[in-house]
């Protein structure tokens, strides 16, 4: 295996060569500060059909993760997410999805044509959040038959783990393909590493590498476990889905985060920033079993909102945290945290926690609607290309949307194009415009619907 692309990238500057090629900065350091910003060059190889130094990062992360391939994507998961469901599928066909799957999932559907049947996770009680996917639900819905492909996401936003072991048996019974997003598990798995959890047992897993290793943002890797009939299929629909002109600067972040894999060490600083927390007498972590370590959930039990909550650590300790809900905040840990990272962290919520007054009644979390009374009256795609009209919301009931609406974060539609409006969905709306901070993106009181 050649060495790693970031040293060859340092050794090809220093060489002096001069770049009658793109980027236009020509390494000029009047203009840029990255020299490693570099094209596909002689001996750099190709994301596209890569054969060389690009290949033997995808070598070494399937080896990372005992996998039997890989590739590496420099458009986040999102475009891997898109590669494999359109490998996996034939348009026209259904897809099972859980309703907690994030809105690229929902893009790849739309984009290959796909029927999607809807399954719910359970919904925990402390977050109001979707949480595992239930086998029996998985199960039932793949006993209908016609169903070749399914996607879970898996740990969820708030760290919830699903028993992949147990899915992915029911899915082989049933001769169907499972790909799981474990975007926010890329320190799940790696081998001779033991304390975290192992990878979903899925064909495709999609790790986010950005999110909890040291790899830039928009860096992401495809597990392939086992033989798939379509795996070549992977590579063209990521070719179609990234750019002809990948980023340098992030596939060599891929190759420099591949060689910072010591996740046992991880796990032992956030076991400690997990075991001070016992000492909070009114906020309360989240510490249900089968769910990430890694994920410092904060459920604030009615002394203060989550917004608050944010808004007190940003201000008073100069801490930004990953999310606030109503009733919790989700920080996110790294494997590029330390011990004097964590305890700065975790004396912040101590410190607020004493100064806490009495309990209020507590805030109202934005509850989905279920995904086995969601209706569809026109497929994804149809629905997004057909005339609409714009509806006040309190108008839209039974309508159908033509958009999608969807909380950021954690990405998970409200709204799909071609469903029926519901008041679920409404009431959805309504509870999320009603706090400090509305997620739904771009929602302004209306909807697009369908002009049927």
């Amino acid at each position: 295996m050649s060495e790693e692309l970031h040293k060859r990238l340092d050794e090809y500057i220093r060489s002096g060569a001069l770049p009658m090629h793109m980027p236009g900065h020509k390494r000029n350091p009047a203009f840029t500060d990255t020299p490693g910003d570099i094209t596909e060059i002689e001996g750099f190889d190709n994301l596209h059909s890569p054969q060389g130094i690009i290949r033997d990062i995808e070598t070494k992360a399937s080896g990372i993760y005992g996998a039997a391939d890989a590739f590496i994507s420099v458009n986040g998961a999102t475009g891997l997410i898109f590669a494999a469901i359109h490998a996996a599928t034939f348009r026209g066909e259904k897809i099972l999805v859980a309703s907690n799957c994030h809105i690229s999932v929902w893009h790849a559907i739309e984009t290959s044509g796909l029927i999607p049947v809807i399954i719910d996770p359970e919904t925990d009680e402390d977050t109001g959040a979707f949480g595992k996917v239930f086998p029996e639900a998985l199960e039932e819905a793949l006993k209908a038959g016609d169903i070749n492909t399914a996607v879970i996401t898996t740990p969820t936003y708030e760290g919830v783990i699903s028993d992949t072991e147990k899915l992915y048996g029911i899915c082989r019974r049933y001769g169907c393909t499972l790909i799981a997003d474990e975007s926010h598990g890329a320190h799940f798995g790696v081998c001779g590493n033991t304390k975290f959890p192992s990878s979903a047992h899925a064909d495709m897993v999609i790790k986010s590498l950005h999110k909890t290793m040291a790899s830039p943002t928009q860096t992401a890797v495809m597990l392939i476990y086992g033989d798939l009939p379509f795996k070549d299929l992977i590579r063209h629909y990521l070719a179609v889905s990234t750019s002809t002109s990948p980023s340098y600067i992030l596939m060599s972040g891929i190759s420099s985060a591949l060689t910072h894999t010591d996740t046992d060490a991880f796990f032992d600083i956030v076991s400690e920033g997990r075991s001070a927390l016992s000492a909070l007498k009114k906020l309360r972590l989240y510490d249900k079993a089968d769910t990430d370590p890694s994920k410092f959930v904060i459920l604030t039990d009615g002394y203060i909102s989550g917004y608050e909550l944010s808004d007190r650590l940003r201000e008073g300790y100069g801490i930004e945290v990953e999310a606030s809900f109503p009733a919790y905040i989700i920080a996110m840990t790294g494997i590029g945290d330390t011990r004097d990272s964590l305890k700065r962290f975790t004396g912040a919520l101590i410190d607020i926690d004493r100064s806490l007054g009495k309990r209020s009644e507590g805030p109202v979390n934005i509850s989905y609607p279920a995904g086995k009374d969601r209706r569809f009256m026109l497929g994804i795609e149809d629905a997004v290309r057909s005339e609409r009209a714009l509806v006040s919301a309190d108008k839209a009931e039974g309508r159908m949307s033509a958009e999608y609406l969807f909380a950021y974060p954690p990405g998970i539609p409200v709204l799909i194009p071609g469903e029926v409006i519901t008041e679920d969905a409404l009431k959805a709306i309504r509870d999320a415009s009603h706090i400090k901070t509305d997620p739904f993106r771009d929602y302004d009181g209306s909807l697009f619907t369908v002009d049927i």
